[in-house]
């Protein structure tokens, strides 16, 4: 029996395709590297990921929209120093905040959540803002980083805390098997690249999919 598909499930598939590509692979995470020790070091549990991705939304999307408005004004050079200082004072803010809601996972985290204001692709997006850019396109930009950057955090971090702690989100769960040293970055740089070969395949398996029920389609 051959599996044919309607129009608007050809479409959807399409769309969920380009969503994966975005937040699995095509991101500045995975694609660039930007940011890889921030996530590897500090993905240890949800609650971290929970302070790290919020934080580093807060200090990216202020610090992008920052950009938008003083690019007009400001010189190339000032820029490299301008930006940073802006991403501290979020960071600041940010600290105050989430160190407050989560104390005992803010200090898991340690120095990270200062040196987050330093983040590279922060910096890269900041910098790449010019006069003329519509504000719409680089606004999408910085979600795209966001969403990207969100949802590898959060991947690591639920299957390091699982089999480090044996718990998810700081509560115990029934588990197979324990890991002692899922805790070691070197853990999370093999967890990644094992979750980012997995979603290439399954994005090159729905893209599989959509192309030969189109040809099905057009023939």
């Amino acid at each position: 029996m051959k599996l044919e598909l309607r129009p608007s499930e050809i479409k959807q598939l399409r769309k969920k395709h380009r969503l994966l590509g975005l937040q699995v692979w095509k991101n500045p995470v995975s694609r660039l590297g930007m940011d890889l020790p921030f996530l590897v070091v500090t993905s240890m549990s949800l609650q971290a990921a929970v302070i790290i991705s919020t934080e580093m939304a807060m200090i990216h999307f202020g610090t992008v929209l920052c950009a938008i408005l003083f690019c007009r004004f400001l010189p190339r050079w000032s820029r490299a120093l301008v930006y940073p200082a802006i991403a501290t004072l979020i960071m600041l803010g940010a600290e105050l905040w989430l160190g407050g809601l989560f104390p005992m996972a803010t200090g898991m985290v340690g120095m990270f959540i200062y040196l987050m204001a330093v983040n590279s692709m922060t910096f890269a997006a900041a910098m790449s803002v010019e006069p003329e850019d519509r504000i719409y396109p680089v606004v999408v930009r910085a979600i795209k980083s966001i969403c990207g950057f969100v949802v590898c955090m959060f991947a690591v971090s639920l299957v390091r805390e699982y089999l480090w702690l044996g718990s998810v989100w700081g509560r115990g769960l029934p588990h197979i098997i324990t890991f002692d040293g899922a805790h070691m970055p070197f853990f999370g740089f093999i967890l990644l690249g094992f979750l980012l070969a997995g979603g290439r395949v399954v994005g090159k398996v729905v893209q599989a999919v959509v192309m030969k029920d189109q040809l099905t389609m057009d023939n």
